[in-house]
């Protein structure tokens, strides 16, 4: 392994995490200057979020953004060893620049979080190679920030999310949004608890789940309060539990919350309204579950738990304790490059 400081990129060990970025990967039913100004309430988005949503192909994917390769590699469902991507977009064409973060809208098209420009490019379903983005949201006027995380509505596809690490904000955007266009609604401020955000993830309400880096918590914001300094309705914080620098939540049908730490090498599970010093109800960890470190989490509709770092890892509905993982990707074949998150939905 060439050491990183040789390639002028930020350390891989995991002691060195505070300084290194949320990278995320998802499995979905498709595979083909300034601060800004405070904007109106969600609410009023009502024309951006009733886009009509449009067909997936029925292929389940596992899509990879891969921080050290510069490039996004997509695995059908079930691929495990040393798995050849169905798709790599990669090259100098792509503008992928350390990318952290990827979501994948109704219509396959792929948004990636690119920290190092503080860009997202956007790519047609089924794209593969050395081509160039169809849409770049890139400039002063976005607020984007080291940007680490990305997701989209569940409900609607016509909103992005992005978190901003170097801001301590959440910015949204029509997933139409391209160039120097500024955010639909920040959150950012004293109030909201944000400390370097980096994974975050919605429910089927849409609320919003945020893992907080700096400040060991996740935080939670409800529809309709996701606008402003506005403060969470939940944070989980605290010594009972167990938070390592959090670098990705993922939230289940019953609103249980999983969570990845960097900075503890496991992942913690917190029953669905969880607040405050709580302790989790699972907690995978140990030598057994074959983490070298867990950078992203994300599950199935099985509910089976995806881990992430240097490989993806794959553990049972409920695991917790010293686990050994059901089933890994790696291998030269995979094309994964220090890849973090993973987001299932």
């Amino acid at each position: 392994m060439i050491p990183a400081a040789s390639l002028g990129r930020r350390p891989r060990l995991p002691a060195a995490l505070a300084t290194v970025p949320l990278v995320a990967i998802s499995l979905l039913t498709g595979c083909t200057g300034g601060t800004p100004s405070t904007p109106a309430m969600p609410q009023q988005w009502a024309q951006v979020k009733s886009r009509a949503h449009g067909t997936r192909a029925n292929c389940p994917c596992l899509y990879v953004p891969n921080f050290y390769g510069d490039s996004v590699t997509v695995y059908k469902s079930g691929a495990r060893g040393d798995a050849t991507p169905v798709q790599d977009i990669s090259g100098t064409s792509t503008d992928l620049d350390e990318p952290e973060a990827v979501a994948v809208d109704a219509n396959a098209n792929i948004y990636v979080a690119n920290w190092d420009s503080n860009t997202i490019t956007v790519y047609s379903a089924g794209a593969n190679g050395n081509i160039t983005p169809k849409q770049i949201l890139s400039g002063s006027n976005t607020g984007l920030s080291k940007p680490s995380g990305v997701a989209i509505d569940p409900l609607n596809d016509g909103i992005l999310y992005v978190a901003n690490s170097g801001n301590d904000s959440i910015t949204l955007y029509s997933t139409q949004a391209y160039g120097n266009e500024p955010p639909l609604g920040i959150i950012q401020g004293l109030k909201t608890g944000l400390g370097q955000p980096q994974g975050i993830a919605l429910d089927s309400a849409d609320n919003l789940y945020v893992a907080n880096y700096s400040s060991s918590s996740v935080t939670v914001y409800p529809y309709g309060n996701q606008t402003g300094n506005v403060a969470p309705s939940q944070m989980i914080s605290g010594y009972n539990t167990d938070l390592s620098w959090p670098t990705q939540v993922a939230v289940d049908s019953s609103q249980n919350i999983y969570v990845a730490n960097g900075g503890g090498t496991s992942v913690t599970v917190y029953a669905a309204g969880a607040n405050g010093n709580v302790s989790p109800i699972q907690y995978i960890y140990g030598n057994k579950t074959k983490m070298d470190s867990s950078i992203g989490v994300a599950l199935d509709s099985s509910r089976d738990i995806y881990v992430s770092a240097y490989e993806v890892l794959e553990y049972a509905a409920g695991a917790s304790g010293n686990v050994a993982p059901l089933h890994e990707i790696k291998g030269s074949k995979t094309g994964l490059d220090y890849p973090y998150n993973t987001v299932i939905r």
